[in-house]
């Protein structure tokens, strides 16, 4: 993990976007650091969101309940990103209809929310970048959409072993430690809404084919090129 010798040397690294040095300030003033462990919910449903969660290290994930139960996963947060549907609620002044919870113990600065408008007319890389996290989070909402419209259930874990090898920033050609995903197959079944058995018979088609190796909650990807974006 780099060690920064300020906040706002910090601030600079993880968000390479924010371009005023004006912008970098005026956050470290007014932003609460937060640490919260794994399984910390940072956001549920029905509550109001009085802040904007600027991620510095860690990884959350932000779920939809769909009125039976369950959860359907909708995105992860790493480093360097925000939530759009907190924004939405943050403009809105309405109830979070997500919930985000912490998977990797997650470092951040909670924003008040009555700067997200002002700091947009004044600073156009903050405005560049809400808006970026729109764009970019509303791709990957359809594309969690088309994955449950869509796709097959071996399909859909392909899919999300994919987009958690990109959330945890694993990378090709390194050790099978940096190539492995730290999960069990109930916690997988759960978020794509079916059985652990149905998803313990699709990962054990996955490692008879090759693609992927399985031990006690981790799953291997044996050939990382093939699971890159």
């Amino acid at each position: 993990m780099p060690e920064y010798a300020t906040l706002q040397e910090e601030i600079s690294a993880r968000f390479p976007m924010f371009l005023e040095e004006a912008l970098i300030e005026r956050i470290v003033e007014t932003a609460r650091p937060m640490t919260l462990q794994p399984g910390d919910e940072l956001m549920h449903p029905g509550q109001y969101i009085k802040f904007i969660p600027l991620l510095l290290e860690g990884r959350i994930r932000i779920t939809r309940e769909d009125g039976e139960g369950g959860e359907l996963l909708l995105y992860f947060l790493s480093s360097g990103q925000t939530c759009a549907t907190s924004l939405s609620c943050c403009m809105a002044d309405t109830q979070s209809s997500i919930r985000a919870v912490v998977e990797e113990e997650a470092r951040l600065l909670a924003i008040p929310i009555r700067y997200l408008d002002d700091w947009m007319l004044e600073f156009p890389s903050w405005k560049n970048f809400i808006m970026r996290t729109y764009s970019t989070k509303f791709d990957e909402l359809l594309s969690a959409f088309d994955a449950v419209a869509f796709l097959r259930m071996d399909e859909r874990l392909i899919h999300y072993l994919a987009e958690r090898r990109r959330a945890e920033g694993l990378k090709a050609g390194t050790s099978p430690s940096a190539n492995t995903l730290r999960i069990s197959h109930q916690d997988i079944a759960t978020e794509l809404h079916t059985s652990r058995e149905v998803i313990s018979r699709l990962l054990k088609k996955l490692e008879l084919d090759g693609k992927v190796q399985l031990g006690r909650n981790r799953i291997e990807l044996l050939d990382p090129d093939a699971w890159l974006d």
